[in-house]
């Protein structure tokens, strides 16, 4: 792995460890099982992205913490649907960083960005959805 790929690689990690926490976070606040389900899903997905990603930048990363409360908070006072939104352009960007990796180099790419071009989907819907249960 060069070092453009091992700097991307990294960054992809943390980014995913920040979004485990982060669905984490919002899972505890929501009362809407329907929410509570799909950030729980997630998290498992993105927990399972950043092991993924370890095993080629062979680095530990620390989720960000701060990060996650400080988006716990935004997510307490912003409409739903913006917080929805913004989750689906964050996923959808991310399954479009995997998408240049994807091969024989690094074959778990292909699933990991179906995965987040699935979040992009699950969450873009609930940005228009009229009743969540």
């Amino acid at each position: 792995m060069d070092n453009k790929d091992l700097k991307a690689f990294i960054s992809a990690q943390q980014g995913e460890l920040n979004a485990v926490l982060m669905y984490q976070e919002f899972a505890k606040i929501t009362k809407k099982e329907e929410l509570k389900a799909a950030y729980t899903a997630a998290a498992k997905d993105e927990a399972r992205h950043a092991a993924i990603l370890s095993k080629y930048t062979q680095t530990t990363l620390k989720p960000g913490k701060a990060q996650a409360k400080l988006l716990g908070f935004a997510y307490r006072i912003l409409p739903k649907k913006i917080v929805h939104w913004g989750i689906s352009l964050g996923e959808y960007s991310g399954g479009n960083n995997y998408k240049k990796y994807i091969g024989d180099t690094y074959p778990e790419m292909e699933g990991m960005m179906k995965d987040e071009y699935r979040h992009g989907d699950t969450f873009k819907a609930f940005s228009k959805a009229k009743k969540i249960k």
